[in-house]
């Protein structure tokens, strides 16, 4: 990679290693594993740019998969000694960590919160997936219940109902996915409510207390959605 983008085009430059090369693993994790959001001050933003633009292509090359882009993004980081300041608890979802319930009070209100949810599909309701007194995806948590204020836009959250611990074959699976979601979903021609879709009883669901943030994370996702749309001043069908 560093011979095909070296940090330097003079001739000196060619042969010589990258600094990204010479990161230790400590400070990899602690100062280059970053991830969305970024905040980056304008007086680096161009230098860092450029690097990453350079570095992105031979990456690719080697590791031709998703996350290459942000495999590069962390070695131009290093390259210009750019360290990040990674703040912990701001992000939850798939690929990152679900928050962590501290004390029973937290423990129930995620149990009951996501209980509450999945029963609006057992026991079907007008405005299920929005309310639009509820404040979008606020609605889904009880106190004390704090979730992080990022969620990762995964490729998939799911739950299934009836909404039990055991193994029930005459089930059925609710889940969000970005891929299948329309991408005219906020216009406002579109007045249908968006509800999570619905899937094949035999997939396989998450167990425990993942179970219920995939659960929240159903509910977040799409009654943010449908808020946003709200609040844009939209028509929208609730029943």
């Amino acid at each position: 990679i560093c011979e095909r983008a070296p940090l330097s085009q003079s001739d000196s430059a060619q042969n010589k290693p990258c600094p990204f090369q010479t990161i230790s693993n400590g400070d990899v994790h602690k100062y280059y594993s970053a991830g969305a959001p970024y905040i980056i001050h304008i007086e680096d933003v161009l230098a860092f740019s450029q690097r990453w633009v350079e570095l992105v292509p031979p990456t690719y090359d080697e590791y031709p998969l998703l996350y290459a882009e942000m495999f590069a993004y962390s070695m131009a980081a290093a390259d210009l000694n750019l360290k990040h300041n990674l703040i912990q608890g701001l992000f939850t979802g798939c690929m990152t960590s679900w928050p962590h319930t501290h004390g029973v009070e937290e423990h129930e209100a995620l149990e009951i919160s996501a209980k509450n949810y999945a029963n609006l599909f057992e026991n079907p309701v007008s405005g299920a997936s929005f309310d639009p007194e509820s404040g979008g995806a606020v609605s889904c948590f009880l106190p004390p219940l704090s979730p992080p204020p990022f969620l990762h836009y995964c490729q998939r959250y799911l739950f299934a109902t009836p909404y039990t611990k055991d193994a029930i074959e005459d089930r059925v699976v609710h889940f969000f996915a970005k891929r299948r979601v329309d991408h005219d979903i906020l216009d406002c021609n579109r007045k249908v409510v968006l509800e999570p879709f619905v899937e094949d009883k035999s997939t396989k669901v998450p167990h425990g207390s993942e179970r219920n943030w995939h659960t929240l994370a159903v509910c977040a996702t799409v009654r943010a959605i449908n808020f946003a749309k709200s609040k844009a001043g939209c028509p929208i069908k609730t029943d």
